[in-house]
């Protein structure tokens, strides 16, 4: 009767092993499904956290663009306006060196025309 006893005990250990065994197995499994679910879901995150960073980032890249160009553009303006300026200066300063050479050729031929006739006179008092 004792290895009876000592054999339904062994047996109902052996289940007993057994079942924890499969449970362990089990808790695992589920432990090792949820650690992948949970993975898959945070590279889901990261992949749409990724396409959003680089939508982003083209999009400050085309507003970046559109600023750089419309500086540019204001930029060649202003040289365009600074090229102007200066050749309508160089203009007006050829028209006042023009007007001056004219002047001095007037006040010499005045000059000259004065002299001609101071000689004249000059020449008419000695007579």
């Amino acid at each position: 009767e004792l290895e009876k006893a000592a054999k339904t005990w062994n047996l109902k250990f052996h289940q007993e092993m057994l079942r924890h065994e499969k449970e362990n197995e089990e808790a695992t499994s589920t432990a090792i499904n949820e650690a992948n679910a949970t993975i898959s879901n945070l590279n889901q995150q990261i992949v749409l956290e990724r396409g959003k960073m680089i939508s982003e980032q083209q999009q400050n890249a085309q507003n970046l663009e559109v600023e750089f160009k419309m500086k540019e553009n204001r930029l060649n303006e202003s040289f365009k306006e600074i090229e102007y300026r200066d050749q309508a200066w160089k203009d007006e300063r050829a028209d006042v060196l023009k007007e001056v050479q004219r002047l001095k050729a007037e006040a010499l031929k005045m000059v000259k025309i004065l002299a001609m006739e101071y000689e004249e006179e000059n020449l008419s008092e000695d007579k």
